[in-house]
């Protein structure tokens, strides 16, 4: 897992929030968490503080996971950095 991955996945874990996974394929990448109704100002403070100028065109959604119950909470964004 890279560097930003880790960083992430603590900064959420820090904030409260079950991380389900972090992904990066080039410059996206995709937080998962199992929190259908994570705050979309508070996830945006969590993914800037833990790796800061770099986030650009950050989104917050929800979706249903294939095979499992309830909803997850997604952050997803572009790292320039």
């Amino acid at each position: 897992m890279s560097d930003i991955a880790d960083e992430l996945r603590d900064a959420f874990e820090a904030a409260g929030y079950e991380v389900a996974g972090v992904s990066r394929n080039r410059d996206r990448v995709r937080v998962e968490l199992l929190d259908d109704r994570a705050d979309a100002a508070a996830l945006r403070e969590v993914t800037t503080n833990a790796v800061g100028d770099g986030v650009v065109g950050l989104d917050v959604s929800t979706e249903s996971m294939d095979g499992a119950d309830g909803v997850r909470t997604v952050v997803s964004f572009r790292y320039v950095g």
